[in-house]
């Protein structure tokens, strides 16, 4: 089957579609702790990252197949990736001072041990990243599954807005502080919505 031919529209995504431009004016209109570490946003992440890796961990044991458990497993370890990296690998639990700017964490570097915590955080990687590569059905990926197209496209354009946020490229100040941490909660949301995508759709291929 042809890339292109299998592209298809998705209902998740218009609602992803509504809230990615309704993100913009809702930046500008929130105060500037909504974008803070430990932050509302910030803890909405943390929720649907831990939703996600729990929701890989229940398809893990449902599944009957090495394979589909390989999978289950490494997207359980990706979520939790992604939400060690929220927490910044546990220093959003040691705040040193409150400033008007936000909370100002322990650096890692003055962790004790903090040369095997990046040691840990290298190897959680390196498993996860092999676990995706081994059990990943590429064949019927590229070959089989419909594609989400507009999904697909959201997820680049909002990763991109929370780069330009990130650097402070758009409006500047809270504005981009606050949308970037807008945009990376649509990701995480979109992460959640092709667990489901593409678990349906897998088994309509091995079918």
């Amino acid at each position: 089957m042809k890339f292109a031919s299998r592209w298809k529209a998705d209902r998740v995504a218009l609602w992803g579609c509504l809230y990615f431009f309704a993100a913009f004016p809702v930046a500008e209109l929130l105060p500037a702790w909504a974008g803070w570490e430990n932050g509302p946003l910030e803890i909405a992440q943390d929720i649907i990252l831990l939703a996600g890796a729990m929701d890989c961990l229940v398809r893990f044991r449902k599944a009957d197949r090495r394979d589909h458990r390989g999978l289950w497993l490494g997207g359980s370890a990706y979520f939790l990736l992604l939400l060690g990296r929220e927490l910044s690998w546990g220093r959003v639990f040691l705040q040193k001072a409150m400033t008007s700017s936000g909370p100002v964490f322990v650096s890692m570097h003055d962790l004790p041990h903090s040369e095997i915590v990046y040691g840990m955080i290298a190897v959680a990687v390196l498993l996860t990243g092999w676990s995706l590569a081994v059990y990943m059905p590429w064949r019927s990926l590229f070959e089989k599954m419909p594609v989400p197209a507009l999904s697909l496209l959201l997820m680049i354009a909002a990763a991109v807005f929370a780069s330009l946020g990130d650097k402070g490229f758009l409006l500047g100040g809270d504005f981009d502080e606050i949308l970037e941490e807008e945009m990376e909660l649509l990701v995480y949301l979109l992460n959640i919505h092709w667990v489901h995508w593409y678990d349906r759709e897998w088994e309509c291929a091995d079918g």
